[in-house]
């Protein structure tokens, strides 16, 4: 088969498709031949990767959701549309704001609000989307879930929230791996290192993109677990770490 089509005929949801690694993610996808459904808040920038999308060829459909209150009603309409599914990319996540980092603060200090927001996306999303999505899955006996978690090379101290929802989307990929096994549904985790984003250049503009991740390295790696030939690896969380960091 033409590698270009490897995923023809699958369908596939990918949170935080609007930008940044979901938005490679959706791309990657779309150019293996599968059907994306593009999730995020933001319409003008999901219109963005849909035009992306489309010329690569492949094609997109797009669903604006706010995932801290959406995340089971928007996967109810993907269901509707798309009928059964073959591929959920978890890939939103939350850690900054329109025009702050959510970087420094003790927890003391943190309001709580940002608390929510950071787990409500990171955590409890992905659990009440998956959860949703998954019925087609199990009663077809396969499928692929990947998670996208971090990697934090100074620890959690300043980022505690942003921390915690990364180690609880890597527990919830081993667990739910152990749950999924004996329905031939593979679930893993990639968890990068600093991977330059659009917001990411945005809040540390003195960053060399050579001393990050490209964002389109980390799709590679997700069309790997995603396609057919790594069907034996499950439960998984991979670090991918850039070679001069």
């Amino acid at each position: 088969m033409n590698p270009a089509q490897r995923l023809s005929s699958q369908k596939a949801v990918v949170t935080g498709a609007s930008t940044g690694i979901g938005r490679e993610i959706s791309i990657a996808l779309a150019s293996a031949g599968a059907q994306v459904a593009l999730v995020g808040r933001n319409e003008e920038q999901l219109r963005k990767t849909q035009e992306q999308v489309a010329q690569t060829g492949g094609k997109s459909t797009i669903f604006v959701a706010d995932l801290r209150t959406d995340a089971t009603k928007v996967a109810h309409e993907i269901l509707n549309q798309f009928e059964t599914l073959d591929i959920i990319v978890n890939a939103a996540g939350v850690w900054h704001g329109d025009h702050e980092v959510y970087y420094g603060p003790k927890l003391w200090e943190l309001p709580e609000e940002q608390i929510l927001e950071v787990l409500q996306v990171g955590i409890v999303a992905p659990m009440l989307l998956t959860k949703t999505l998954l019925s087609p899955m199990v009663q077809k006996q396969s499928g692929k879930v990947l998670n996208i978690s971090g990697t934090f090379e100074n620890g959690a101290k300043g980022w505690l929230h942003y921390y915690v929802s990364k180690k609880a989307i890597e527990e919830f990929t081993v667990g739910l791996s152990q749950e999924l096994r004996e329905h031939e549904i593979q679930v893993n985790a990639i968890s990068p290192s600093d991977t330059y984003t659009e917001a990411y250049a945005k809040y540390y503009p003195d960053e060399s993109p050579d001393a990050c991740m490209d964002p389109k390295d980390i799709a590679k790696l997700a069309l790997t677990l995603l396609g057919n030939d790594f069907d034996f690896i499950t439960g998984q969380t991979i670090i991918a770490r850039n070679k001069n960091a």
